[in-house]
């Protein structure tokens, strides 16, 4: 029976991912107390559809409407920074699963429903806004931390069609078909969490003051994003900043002394990319420099230029010079 190793499976994965995030600190604890509620319910559900244990039933409500508040909740503290106490409402909804299962149990299923296919629709919401959404993420991993949380907002969104197609199994078929449903449901949320946060460390914390918020015209005009642009770039090139490998918008913001908003609207209009873009593609040019003008490996100058993945570092320079790093070093000594 492949439900039961596959949930047993997903549960320990989930385990291992909390144990490597490390010891719990502000920026993780979140992170892990997601992956240990979808360990909890992936093994719920091999106890319950593998083994009929209906004691489990009672269990499961609350682990499923934990689940897509905690995502939100976890986006919301690496795209904004730490969370505020208005965060907090976000309890309300799995309170509101457990009142519904113990004096209104019919609507209880509706309500889970909702919940995923909320919270799924708030998560892809908030991604409209791009890469520069993500203001707390390493502008060298925005790119591949954007669409891994637009993958688990639409796996979500998933999820909850998954739950609908329970509860009305249970209404026209008697639930013959829950145990491979909820296992279908249940594996691609779990998935889905472990792709987005299994690979996240945590960012370190800057030792400066944020700058405080202003007001900004919702369109500014082209000499004041000429101004800002100017002064991003003096400080960008100062110290080396672009070549930090865990610069994210935020601390960009700081450094330069302008709100996250400003910065985004100046790359924007005056380059025509987002701050991501625009930032690797200065340690590109950098790292085709030290290509051509030294024999060291690929790696290390990945690593120099502020990239940690080979990945993204092959990605960011087909994208500037349309060829590979290796590729581009042996054109430019050949000629």
């Amino acid at each position: 029976m492949p439900l039961i190793p596959l949930s047993f499976l997903f549960s320990l994965l989930c385990v291992v991912l909390t144990v490597r995030l490390g010891r719990p600190q502000p920026r993780r604890w979140l992170l892990q107390l997601l992956l240990l509620i979808c360990a909890w319910q992936s093994l719920l559900v091999g106890i319950r559809f593998g083994y009929q244990q209906t004691w489990a039933v009672g269990l499961q409500p609350l682990g499923a409407a934990l689940i897509p508040p905690l995502c939100y909740l976890v986006l919301m503290l690496h795209a904004r920074g730490p969370l505020g106490w208005r965060d907090t409402g976000h309890l309300l909804f799995p309170l509101l699963t457990l009142l519904a299962q113990w004096k209104a149990l019919f609507a209880l299923d509706g309500l889970i429903v909702v919940g995923y296919l909320g919270y799924g629709a708030a998560i892809l919401g908030y991604l409209k806004r791009g890469e520069n959404g993500l203001q707390q993420v390493s502008l060298a991993d925005s790119w591949l931390s954007y669409r891994l949380w637009c993958g688990l907002g639409g796996l979500l969104t998933i999820g909850g069609f998954a739950e609908l197609a329970i509860a009305l199994d249970y209404a026209l078929f008697a639930g013959h078909h829950d145990g491979a449903l909820a296992a279908f449901g249940n594996v691609l949320v779990v998935v889905g969490v472990a792709l987005v946060l299994g690979g996240d460390r945590g960012q370190p914390g800057s030792e400066e003051s944020p700058v405080q918020p202003a007001l900004i015209s919702a369109a500014p005009d082209a000499e004041e994003c000429e101004l800002w642009f100017q002064q991003i770039n003096r400080r960008l090139l100062q110290d080396d900043l672009y070549l930090e490998p865990n610069l994210n918008l935020a601390r960009l913001a700081r450094k330069v002394g302008l709100p996250a908003r400003k910065v985004s609207q100046a790359i924007n209009q005056q380059a025509g990319m987002n701050v991501s873009q625009y930032v690797n593609q200065l340690r590109i040019q950098q790292a085709a420099e030290w290509l051509i003008g030294s024999d060291r490996p690929v790696t290390d100058i990945m690593l120099q230029a502020g990239f940690s993945t080979k990945s993204n570092f092959n990605r960011e320079f087909l994208r500037v010079y349309g060829i590979s790093p290796s590729e581009w070093r042996k054109r430019k000594t050949a000629s």
